[in-house]
């Protein structure tokens, strides 16, 4: 007879025991980093929306606004400018609501870009982007300034 060689039934026990031990450990951190993922993706869709605004109002030269969803960030927004020739809306892209356990407070009710690329106010609101399962957690905060830059600051904020 030959030597058949393998694994033993000891050594495939303390195989997966291992790797369990490995796994337990490895899991929370993951978790942290795909909430982290998940507020990046989340505050750079609304930067890009607004940065879309912006460009366009100065590309074609008429205002350009971003619009919540029923008046509330959670639902989603719309970037929509107004045709100066027929006075009908013209929706350029529809953003669909923040992903699940995410939500932003505060910032404006609505933004216009002028064809210059300014904001039509001068207040320079913020939108603050927390992940509701977890408190006390880095959250993001996103600033629009009077000239109509939005930006991501880069101080840590504190759901």
């Amino acid at each position: 007879m030959k030597n058949l060689r393998g694994f033993t039934l000891i050594e495939l026990m303390i195989t997966v025991a291992v790797g369990g031990i490995l796994l337990s450990i490895a899991v929370p951190s993951f978790q942290n980093i795909i909430r982290e993922n998940r507020l990046a993706t989340q505050a750079n869709e609304l930067i890009g929306s607004l940065n879309l605004a912006r460009s366009e109002a100065i590309r074609r030269g008429i205002n350009v606004t971003v619009t919540p969803n029923g008046g509330d960030w959670n639902t989603g927004w719309v970037v929509a400018t107004t045709d100066p020739d027929t006075a009908a809306a013209l929706t350029l892209r529809t953003f669909d609501a923040v992903q699940t356990n995410l939500s932003f407070t505060g910032g404006a009710a609505l933004y216009t870009y002028l064809p210059t690329g300014f904001k039509s106010d001068l207040a320079s609101p913020v939108h603050s982007l927390c992940d509701t399962t977890t408190s006390g957690k880095n959250g993001r905060q996103i600033s629009v300034s009077a000239m109509g830059r939005p930006r991501i600051n880069t101080v840590p904020y504190t759901c």
